[in-house]
């Protein structure tokens, strides 16, 4: 793992990002719709929002981090900067990691935003540790980011990619979506410290097999 490589290659899509900022300004706009869409579908003050929120909030971050996801490996393969890439004295695994930062500052822009966005437009209460609540998140955008970043390059030369790539990240990330929203309801409902929920210490045992699976099977995907 060299991180001047990583660096680079994570600056190479922020500055291709930042020209066009076609991903980033799609993804806050689902978000905002979709909260905007359900302030007005619900009663703020509804006991039943208190409920629901957190899968709700989490379901958000799922689907517009599926539109940026989309478009990780996608795009390079496209334009071919993919296979300068690799002709490149980058290892595949300095390309992965580089795609999973990246991936991860897009998703992290988007909670930073959204999330107080959430509590703002619900004027929802969080009766545990705001700070917890927002970790529990980024636990939760980490796990995403890594499934999804290889699984964006597993499809990448398949066809109706964008859409096999939902079909296929989905199920994967199951166990993610369900600790999480599980970790969430604790944090924001029953008001239990981070570090006393066992679900957050699964699902981020669960990210690190993924991220070493990813690591291991990289080489070949890109062989191919």
């Amino acid at each position: 793992m060299n991180f001047k490589h990583i660096l680079s290659v994570v600056k190479k899509d922020l500055r291709v990002e930042s020209r066009g900022k076609e991903t980033v300004n799609f993804m806050f706009l689902f978000t905002f719709i979709s909260l905007l869409m359900f302030n007005f579908a619900t009663d703020p003050f509804s006991p039943v929002l208190n409920d629901v929120a957190p899968g709700f909030l989490w379901f958000v971050f799922i689907f517009a981090g599926m539109l940026g996801l989309s478009r990780a490996f996608l795009k390079e393969k496209e334009t071919g900067t993919l296979q300068g890439l690799s002709l490149a004295p980058i290892s595949n695994d300095d390309i992965l990691y580089a795609k999973i930062i990246y991936n991860l500052i897009l998703m992290l822009g988007i909670q930073i935003i959204a999330f107080p966005l959430f509590i703002v437009l619900f004027n929802y209460n969080i009766a545990g540790s705001t700070l917890d609540a927002f970790l529990v998140l980024t636990i939760g955008n980490v796990g995403f980011v890594v499934v999804g970043s290889f699984m964006s390059a597993l499809v990448m030369s398949a066809r109706s990619r964008e859409l096999v790539l939902q079909i296929i990240v989905l199920p994967l990330l199951l166990p993610v979506i369900i600790l999480i929203i599980i970790s969430l309801r604790k944090v924001m409902i029953d008001a239990i410290p981070l570090l006393s929920i066992g679900e957050i210490k699964l699902a981020a045992s669960y990210v690190v097999i993924m991220a070493v699976l990813a690591s291991l099977l990289f080489d070949y995907i890109m062989e191919e």
